[in-house]
């Protein structure tokens, strides 16, 4: 056949090849081709076939199984210019040709950890008081690479450092108990109504703070303190009235339990509370400034259908001794279009600055609707998904993960536990609300730029009748 393409032939038996007649012979070499049947006789003529394999000879006779080991000592595996040693490290770089790294027994040698510290967080804070107004400062956070210690400043300036806050802390953290020690200084311009009318006041608050924090497990921990606080006012319409400076020693002792898991917004799952004791002894026989109080908070969350969840909470507060603290109920924290009972703010003295505390939510209400040396507060709020996906017409604005909250708070704030009544008949005989606040109301929260906004609508309920709706537009996070 001199063209591979033909397809008739004239011949009918195409001649041996070389190789196929060495075959027949029996001169070709063992594997080279193997034949399945007995090949003795090898005339062609007679119509045996023979079949030729191309390839690799393999004895299946020696086939390897599970108890056979196979030593791969001659194996070579890949070209032999490789020269790699898995044990050996890239020494290219400078940094990594250690010397003088052994001691004379052959040892690593121990080197003395170094304290560097390095920047974690430098960022500026942008926040609403409910009862200074806007407020900014600049944190910034250091800390070393074992995370043993950490240092914290804090300032806001405005115009000098007797006008501006600021503060630095450092904390010890190796070990199990956590220590910490602060200095700090705070300015507030608060306009309080006098006699002679509106008046600007500054109240300053300085001093230091030594904490510690001991932690039983992940959940539950101790923390204890004493802090040394020096209080201020001063009357800047009038500088003839008498400013005011008092000084405080305060032990603080508290128990702490959390292990809440947060949603969107605020907890949807466990429990939290904490329990507070401080006070101040009587620092000068001139003046006794002593108090004492004792404050508890417990909040418990129950989640269900994934994304929805029920809040209780309950807390509380007592004050004695020769100059109690003071507590006020009614309002939402970091309430933006705030109105007051009292048409100011609460403060009556520099005590009150350092002091005053707001209990908080109570919504139906004003600020300072009421205040005493002791308040009780139950909030009941249901936290579900309002909208989780929208997208108006006309502009195409995106609304997604919009969260609805219903709730009932109810509270009270006295000074005298004999006189407290929480409910009274008015002139028809009907049994009406008298010291015991109560309110019931819906809400919606959604993100907005860096904030977190909040919007209620709350009626008061006084038993016999609900009041006209209050509405409420603040900042922040649930309790």
């Amino acid at each position: 056949m001199s063209n591979p393409l033909e397809t008739e032939l004239e011949v009918e038996e195409l001649e041996p090849t070389v190789y196929v007649n060495k075959l027949l012979s029996g001169e070709s070499e063992i594997g080279d081709v193997l034949e399945a049947e007995d090949t003795s006789d090898n005339d062609t003529a007679k119509g045996e076939s023979v079949e030729i394999y191309t390839g690799q000879y393999v004895d299946t006779t020696n086939v390897y199984g599970d108890s056979v080991k196979i030593d791969f000592n001659n194996y070579v595996f890949g070209s032999n210019n490789l020269n790699f040693n898995p044990d050996s490290a890239d020494t290219s770089d400078s940094k990594f040709n250690l010397t003088d790294n052994l001691d004379r027994k052959g040892d690593y040698k121990v080197n003395k950890y170094k304290i560097t510290f390095s920047p974690d967080l430098v960022y500026a804070n942008a926040g609403y008081s409910s009862l200074y107004g806007l407020l900014g400062t600049t944190v910034i956070s250091f800390s070393d690479v074992l995370g043993n210690h950490r240092i914290i400043g804090v300032t806001s300036l405005q115009i000098d450092l007797k006008n501006s806050d600021y503060g630095l802390a450092y904390f010890y953290l190796p070990e199990r108990i956590n220590y910490g020690i602060e200095a700090f200084h705070t300015a507030r311009f608060v306009y309080l109504t006098r006699s002679s009318g509106t008046n600007l006041f500054r109240f300053r608050n300085f001093g230091a703070v030594a904490s510690m924090s001991y932690p039983l497990n992940r959940f539950y921990r101790f923390e204890g303190g004493l802090s040394w606080l020096n209080v201020s006012s001063e009357n800047l319409d009038n500088p003839s009235e008498s400013s005011e400076k008092i000084s405080y020693l305060i032990p603080t002792l508290s128990f702490v339990h959390d292990n809440v898991l947060w949603g969107y917004t605020s907890p949807v799952e466990g429990s939290r509370y904490r329990l507070d004791a401080f006070g101040s002894p009587a620092l000068s026989s001139k003046r006794n400034i002593s108090f004492y109080t004792l404050m508890g908070d417990y909040r418990k969350y129950y989640r269900f259908w994934d994304d929805y969840s029920f809040a209780f909470r309950l807390s509380g507060g007592y004050s004695g001794g020769a100059n109690p603290q003071r507590f006020f109920i009614g309002g939402i924290e970091n309430w933006i279009n705030r109105s007051f009972a009292t048409t100011d703010i609460p403060i009556e003295s520099a005590a009150d600055f350092a002091f005053l505390t707001a209990a908080l939510p109570l919504r139906g209400f004003d600020y300072a609707e009421q205040i005493g040396t002791r308040y009780a507060l139950m909030n009941l709020e249901l936290r579900f998904p309002l909208i989780r996906y929208l997208v108006t017409g006309a502009l195409p604005i995106l609304f997604s993960n919009i969260l609805g909250v219903a709730y009932i708070d109810m509270g009270s704030a006295w000074n005298n536990s004999h006189d407290l009544r929480f409910f009274e008949r008015n002139a028809d005989g009907n049994v009406i609300a008298k010291d015991l606040l109560m309110g019931t109301g819906l809400g919606a929260r959604i993100f907005f730029l860096y904030f977190l906004l909040r919007f209620d609508v709350a009626w008061a309920y006084t038993v016999d009748n609900f009041s006209q709706p209050k509405f409420y537009i603040s900042l922040g996070a649930d309790f």
